[in-house]
């Protein structure tokens, strides 16, 4: 894209950002004042709508008063007749109010009913509060009662004889709450009223087409937003206040609804005037920007095209422009910019070159990269070492792109920041192609012209360290079949001597003994134990020995019939083994230890997690593996003991590797791992550290 064009857009983009804010802001500040207009129209609206209703109670008092006060009233109470045309006289005075006359004791005696509905009466007066309990007969009353789920205001007051001063009745005036009552209270706020008894609707002044009444949706009753009460209707913000009963407590609600269509209406007609206004500022920002454009890039484009001369490495373009501006200043310094340039780009040349001499003859491997981590260039040793060609790392990120060097990110920062060099010994990686290589490395600062470099020397020492590896393992395995050839020779003579009592005891003891059988299972044990520290000393001495065909089940039961007793009598053990054949030709003694082994090991890591419910699984299955073109017998052990850390899981295998400290030796799973393999086999294992592990041996199966 041209400069012409970016500077173009730019002026336009600003314009354009500029209108929008603005525009935003504006009708920002529009819907905040029309809100706050309809926030406070409603306000006002409830307010007024308060007023009236506390009005209508005082008034209701006031009436009460002046009724009982009138003479007619109060010489004709004994006089039914004309204390009822007394009281058709007063209509005028008492609209959507119920006249009611009591007598002395509270009983009505004459009812003169103005409204559509009338709540209370003889029957319900227990639940009108001052007719139902002791109360002083000269004092008025006045409050709002619930009679059946019903509302209304009602006001009492005595009516006392002038001359006397006796009591003569009561004056009980009732309003209930209805359509009127509703009517009443819009027209004092001008506002829709809705009436409520506790949760039940009962009267409000909105209709919709079929002319019933529109009450809220129970889901709006509580929301401070603007509702349609009815399907194309206005939309209303609605406000409410609690009607009180004459105990204090809430008996129902009043909502007040303000219709905001013309206040919504204005705020659009104010929203549509800026829309029209900002779109025709933004076609006068457009053009200005476009001729404004044309006259500002001129000088720019012809430094663009300078700046394109210098790229092509022509150092000695000059731009001639004679303006006093800031495009002029521009001019001059891009004219020593190119002078710069030019003796920079000689200086790197020959610094390249140097570097080049340096790194392509170094007999090791060196990396060079920059304070990012990014190669600059390496020698062909490298290449080799680390399998990738200069090409493919080049400018990219050595920790990116070769995985297997992101530990030493960490390092290449502090090495750069302190300047202090940093070395790994026997650093282990493994190469794309699969093979494993272990690594001398040291990581130093270099200076360079305009920024810190570092490199990376690198040493293959892998032949060397797994000759010495050998050298430690033939040293470990000399020093443990030494072990094994002493230890088997005096657990023989210890066996044989067992033995040697053993047939003598029997010969005591004689077959009809009661213990006579278990003797004869301890000399089979005892003989057992002879035959696998017989086959220990041949192992030991990798003497072939005779293999037998053996069921893997058989074994598994041998095993346990071992152990069951003692040594895993805490500990729960479940078999499962597949159906048909689970036959292996293999040693038998030697099988049976290599099992002894695994088992040994579950139940110690067991009792270390310290499980509340010790659990070994084993099972056996046949399974076809492809490779080799045969069937194997898979055998599982599993254990739910502390598991194995990630970090030692390929060492455990190692002869005098053990993590159970002075308790272990180190030789348990060596020999399960050499018993198994001698037999073309080979050991899995899958470890989970703080769950549990699981040893899976693969065997070939013996169809004989």
């Amino acid at each position: 894209m041209k400069i012409k064009t970016k500077l173009l857009l730019s002026l336009i983009l600003i314009a354009v950002l500029s209108i929008v804010i603005t525009l935003n802001f504006s009708i920002l500040s529009l819907s905040t004042r029309y809100e706050k207009t309809a926030r406070e129209e409603i306000a006002n609206a409830r307010k007024v709508a308060e007023s009236v209703f506390l009005e209508n109670l005082g008034d209701l008092v006031r009436k009460a008063l002046f009724l009982s006060e009138l003479k007619e009233i109060s010489e004709n109470v004994r006089n039914l007749d004309d204390l009822a045309m007394a009281l058709e006289f007063k209509n005028f005075f008492f609209a959507n109010t119920n006249i009611m006359i009591l007598d002395p004791a509270g009983k009505f005696i004459v009812a003169h009913n103005n409204s559509s509905a009338s709540y209370i009466s003889e029957n319900s007066r227990a639940q009108v509060s001052f007719l139902s309990r002791e109360r002083d007969p000269l004092i008025r009353e006045a409050g709002v009662f619930s009679i059946d789920g019903n509302l209304c205001l009602a006001a009492i007051s005595p009516i006392v004889d002038p001359d006397t001063f006796g009591l003569e009745g009561f004056t009980l005036l009732e309003i209930p709450f209805n359509l009127e009552f509703a009517d009443q209270i819009k027209e004092k706020c001008k506002a829709e009223i809705m009436l409520y008894a506790a949760d039940r609707p009962i009267a409000s002044t909105l209709n919709d087409r079929n002319g019933e009444m529109v009450f809220l949706k129970p889901e709006a009753m509580n929301s401070p937003a603007a509702i349609r009460l009815q399907p194309g209707g206005d939309r209303f913000l609605i406000e409410a206040f609690a009607v009180e009963g004459a105990d204090k407590k809430p008996v129902g609600k009043i909502f007040v609804g303000v219709s905001i269509e013309n206040i919504l209406a204005a705020k659009q007609v104010s929203i549509d005037g800026l829309l029209y206004l900002s779109l025709l500022i933004g076609l006068v920002v457009i053009l200005t920007s476009f001729l404004l454009g044309r006259k500002l890039t001129a000088p720019i484009m012809r430094l663009a095209r300078g700046a394109e001369a210098i790229a092509g490495g022509n150092y000695d373009v000059r731009m001639k422009l004679e303006s006093r501006d800031e495009i002029g200043e521009l001019a001059g310094v891009f004219n020593r910019m190119s002078d710069s340039l030019k003796v920079q780009r000689e200086e790197i040349l020959e610094l390249q070159q140097f570097f080049e001499k340096i790194v392509e003859h170094s007999p090791s491997a060196i990396v060079i990269g920059n304070e990012n981590g990014e190669v600059i260039t390496m020698n062909p040793a490298a290449e080799n070492v680390l399998e990738r060609p200069l090409a493919q790392l080049k400018g990219r990120s050595l920790f990116d792109q070769l995985p297997a060097l992101t530990p030493l990110k960490e390092d290449y920062l502090k090495v750069l920041l302190s300047g202090t060099p940093r070395f790994h010994e026997n650093y282990s990686v493994v190469g794309e192609s699969g093979v494993e290589k272990v690594l001398r490395l040291t990581l130093y600062k270099i200076p360079l012209p305009g920024t810190p470099a570092e490199v990376l020397q690198i040493e293959d020492i892998s032949e060397k360290f797994e000759l010495e590896e050998k050298l430690v393992h033939a040293q470990k395995l000399g020093t443990l079949g030494e072990l094994l050839s002493r230890f088997t020779h005096e657990f023989n003579n210890l066996m044989t001597s067992l033995l040697g009592h053993l047939s003598m005891l029997k010969k005591e003891v004689g077959e009809s003994h009661p213990h006579f059988k278990r003797t004869l299972l301890i000399e089979e044990v005892a003989l057992r134990a002879h035959h696998l520290g017989k086959d220990i000393l041949d192992f030991s001495r990798k003497e072939k020995l005779r293999k037998e065909s053996m069921d893997v089940r058989e074994a598994v039961r041998t095993v346990l019939n071992l152990l069951g007793k003692t040594v895993l009598k805490r500990i729960e053990v479940e078999t499962a083994f597949m159906d048909g054949d689970l036959t292996i030709l293999i040693n038998k003694e030697k099988f049976l230890l290599a099992l002894f082994n695994i088992l040994i090991n579950a139940k110690d890591a067991i009792l270390a997690a310290e499980r509340e419910k010790g659990l070994i699984g084993i099972s056996a299955d046949r399974v076809f593996i492809p490779r080799a073109e045969n069937n194997f017998i898979r055998i599982r052990i599993n254990d739910n003991g502390t598991g194995i850390d990630e970090k030692i899981i390929t060492r455990i295998f190692e002869p005098y590797f053990t993590t159970k400290g002075d308790k272990g030796t180190g030789l348990g799973l060596t020999t399960v791992k050499e018993i198994i393999e001698e037999n073309s086999g080979w050991i899995e294992i899958d470890a989970k550290k703080g769950v549990g592990t699981t040893f899976i041996a693969f065997l070939p199966q013996h169809r004989g």
